[in-house]
């Protein structure tokens, strides 16, 4: 769910980027019709999934949340995470989110051709409806989570946004404490995988 950290995490590694973006769209039985570099990427998604859901600040937002939402607690950290890596972008990646858009979406429109049709689905809706940029307020957030809702039936997606907003300093806190070390996680991955 959190496109906007597995992509500016794998960046500028076209084949990292290309397996971050399909890495919830390939089964491993396919994994091998795909290039080295592409499955490095899948690999590398799933890594940042597991630390994800491991780390200390994800497990405390979703205690806070799992009384509301329960089962779909996971999915709106990974939504409040890119709301936050948004709004401090610049912080931590060193490039406007709006110039980060534009080059990652080139990126992915040029290696569309080899990505699954449910891939390339989200690509499309990921670019029509700058789903990257309205990350960065909660009102775009708000957007985001009722089109969720809607699409996946997960009705209470459509009050998260309020939620955000009731804990939001909280939230916040929690991101920046594990932001830079998902950072110093993937720094480590790609050095020993790419080299």
């Amino acid at each position: 769910m959190n496109y906007l950290a597995h992509l500016a995490l794998s960046y500028p590694a076209t084949g990292l980027v290309v397996g971050n973006f399909i890495g919830d769209h390939i089964r491993n039985k396919n994994l091998d019709t795909f290039t080295k570099e592409v499955q490095l990427g899948v690999e590398m998604h799933r890594s940042i999934d597991t630390f994800t859901d491991t780390h200390p600040a994800s497990i405390a937002i979703r205690e806070t949340l799992f009384n509301e939402y329960r089962h779909i607690s996971r999915i709106l950290v990974d939504i409040y995470y890119d709301h936050f890596l948004a709004l401090h972008f610049e912080t931590f990646h060193r490039q406007s989110l709006a110039l980060f858009n534009s080059e990652i979406t080139v990126l992915l429109q040029q290696h569309s051709d080899v990505m699954p049709v449910s891939a390339q689905g989200y690509l499309r809706g990921m670019k029509a409806q700058n789903w990257l940029l309205e990350y960065s307020s909660i009102a775009g957030i708000d957007i985001i989570l009722t089109k969720m809702a809607n699409r996946s039936g997960l009705h209470p997606l459509k009050t998260a946004a309020k939620t955000l907003e009731e804990h939001y300093p909280f939230f916040q806190a929690q991101f920046l404490k594990y932001y830079p070390e998902l950072l110093g996680h993937c720094e480590s991955f790609k050095k020993e995988a790419l080299h």
